[in-house]
């Protein structure tokens, strides 16, 4: 029995045998995550092909199955494969043509899409029981603050569940009686006590106003309720909401959203955004760049094709090409600049009857361009759509034209700058030591791969279309 088959077994036992008894929240999390990070160890074990575009091409397999020091970021990296990627991955870094390699593009996908079948076959087996939940912000202190707060003496929360997840906040909902003029559900984003500060993500009374001048402006977003910046609460910065009603549009990451409406209801909401004027809204967002004329749009190519290469343990046919295209098109870019969100995917979306209720996490909101967020969402709308409706639902909301050439640039771009944030603040921050956090481990272990699946299915479209 190979190492490949062992692991697939321990994950097999762990989700069918142990998941279904854990359930504290976070112990239930840091399982599910530490099952990623064996099923896609398991899948870089596994033996690959042994051809790959022609069936006469073909290496001899070594004598164990364990990849060429391979990455877990490149599932296609096999022994019997790598080579051929290497080498067809060299020819396009050194500035050879996209059309010759379409077909090598499809074939890294399709090797990545059976990595990921693998995976898919344990991480989504249906849980037996359902998630509990504990909690980290005392509930007592929160009611003793919105009692003070509120002058309602009588106010109690009678419920309170930690929402699992988010690396920067900790969010809570609770339901109050007694309450006044306060809605009965609240949501509570707190800071992580003792966690720096950093330029990363905008501060609770940064959000606050973005979100009271945006629900203001008729946009789906929780209506803001209170901030406090005293620690002496709760031991850091925290912020209340209104409870939107709805259920998250897209419950698992990698999953394509099944209702078209909330999709084009996406592109409205989008287009409201982008439409806030940045002079008056944008207070106190950073700014994405310093510039946003050519040169910088190209010195920031230039970083990020630097760093791709300095954190890649093996070459990628599907990167090396995404690069070269990025290059071939960086000219098409102009200066508009936007509110944008950084995160505007279903993931981060309630919706309730085909509608958006509304649009969460904006700690990542800055000063950009317009077609970040259409890009960055452009790989998971046309899993569910057409772009072109996409596109005609967000300038009838009153969104501004904007090319698809731009579109295919920041769509690629978004991958690319996502790839180098996993690669580094996840896969290297776990094995260097920084973090023994398993949900840091499955940021480099299992979503890299899924990422450069989704790239590669993005980079094909662009290039059916050229």
């Amino acid at each position: 029995m190979t190492n490949a088959r062992h692991l697939w077994a321990v994950a097999r036992a762990l989700q069918r045998d142990v998941r279904p008894c854990v359930n504290d929240g976070d112990a239930r999390a840091t399982l599910d995550n530490s099952i990623r990070v064996l099923t896609a160890t398991a899948n870089g074990l596994e033996q690959g092909p042994s051809t790959f575009l022609d069936p006469a091409v073909s290496l001899p397999l070594a004598a164990d199955t364990d990849r060429l020091g391979g990455p877990a970021e490149n599932a296609a990296a096999y022994r019997s494969t790598g080579a051929i990627i290497a080498q067809m991955a060299d020819r396009l870094d050194k500035g050879e043509g996209l059309t010759a390699f379409r077909d090598a593009i499809a074939c890294e996908c399709a090797l990545l899409q059976s990595a990921i079948d693998r995976m898919d076959e344990i991480e989504q087996a249906p849980p037996r029981r359902t998630i509990g939940g504990t909690d980290s912000i005392d509930p007592e202190r929160l009611a003793t603050y919105l009692r003070q707060r509120t002058g309602c003496d009588a106010l109690r929360i009678e419920s309170f569940k930690l929402v699992v997840g988010g690396r920067s906040r900790q969010t809570a909902l609770l339901g109050l009686s007694g309450m006044g003029d306060l809605p009965a559900r609240l949501v509570i984003q707190r800071g992580i006590p003792n966690l720096a500060a950093g330029d990363a993500f905008l501060d609770e009374v940064t959000q606050f106003n973005l979100l009271d001048r945006l629900h203001r402006a008729g946009m789906r977003v929780p209506r803001p309720l209170l901030v406090e910046t005293d620690p002496a609460w709760l031991d850091a910065p925290f912020m209340l909401v209104e409870l939107a009603p709805g259920a998250t549009a897209q419950p698992e990451y990698w999953l394509p959203v099944d209702d078209r409406n909330v999709v084009l209801d996406l592109a409205r909401q989008m287009a409201i955004l982008h439409a806030q004027p940045v002079a008056e809204a944008g207070q106190g967002l950073r700014p994405s760049r310093s510039s946003f004329d050519l040169e910088s749009w190209q010195a920031e190519l230039d970083d990020m094709a630097r760093e791709w290469n300095a954190l890649a343990r093996w070459p990628s046919i599907t990167m090396s090409a995404v690069i070269s295209w990025l290059r071939a098109n960086v000219d098409c870019l102009d200066d508009r600049q936007a509110i944008v969100h950084n995160d505007m995917i279903f993931h981060n979306i309630l919706a309730q009857d085909g509608t958006i209720t509304a649009v969460l996490d904006w700690e990542q909101a800055a000063i950009g361009h317009p077609g970040e967020d259409l890009g960055y969402c452009y790989p998971v709308v046309i899993a569910a759509t057409d772009w072109a409706s996409f596109m005609d639902a967000y300038r009838a909301a009153g969104g501004t034209d904007i090319p698809q050439r731009q579109i295919d640039y920041f769509a690629l771009r978004g991958g690319l700058r996502l790839m180098n944030l996993v690669l580094k603040g996840g896969r290297d921050t776990f094995e260097k030591g920084h973090s023994d956090d398993v949900l840091v481990a499955s940021a480099g272990a299992n979503f890299t791969q899924r990422l450069m699946h989704r790239i590669a299915l993005v980079l094909q479209s662009i290039l059916e279309r050229s």
